[in-house]
């Protein structure tokens, strides 16, 4: 086994990565009875009660903690990591097709419904229109079906909201996947902010 030359090693040998990841351990035979091991981890032992005071005191400030815009960028960026889903299709002819997956679609619908002030996308399914999937279809006039689940913020018209989410919905797959929303249905299904 070759040695990593960029760890840095403490006079018996070991790296000091390994005296810091049994830091919060009691001190093994070896480290006991050994004078580099026993200093690295007294220096160790200050720095862990010196990230623990700090990073306890960062949790009360109030000020440091994320804001909603952060978490919302984060959620947004795990929806889209999920795996892709099912692929729909939006072309077909005699020679073949193309097809999209579903979790482009709903990344397009997620962020159409995150965007609208009092509006917060949750669950979301896409499905092919079932009387069309089959037939050739030429480009952009593939339809598909939406069931979208939403939270809104408390005080919100919600039959207004749904009625412009719905249509913004329907322009926004219109104009960025090229294939033709049949129905969106939208479910509100809690208040975000109470």
């Amino acid at each position: 086994m070759a040695i990593d030359e960029t760890i840095p090693r403490l006079g018996c040998g070991r790296s000091i990565d390994e005296v810091w990841a049994t830091i919060n351990q009691p001190p093994s035979a070896h480290e006991n009875g050994c004078g580099h091991c026993r200093t690295a981890r007294a220096s160790l032992a200050k720095l862990a009660k010196a990230a623990r005071t700090l990073r306890d005191n960062d949790a009360e400030d109030a000020s440091l903690q994320p804001q909603h815009a952060v978490k919302d960028t984060i959620m947004n960026l795990a929806r889209a990591e999920v795996r892709r889903g099912s692929r729909l299709p939006v072309y077909r002819s005699g020679q073949g097709g193309i097809a999209i997956s579903e979790q482009a679609i709903t990344s397009v619908i997620w962020f159409g419904a995150d965007a609208l002030p009092g509006v917060r996308g949750r669950r979301c399914r896409v499905h092919p229109d079932p009387d069309n999937a089959e037939d050739p279809r030429p480009a952009g006039t593939a339809d598909i079906l939406v069931d979208l689940r939403i939270a809104v913020a408390s005080g919100t018209d919600i039959p207004g909201t749904a009625e412009l989410l719905r249509q913004r919905i329907i322009g926004m797959i219109t104009a960025h996947v090229g294939v033709n929303a049949g129905a969106v249905n939208i479910t509100v299904e809690d208040f975000y902010d109470v």
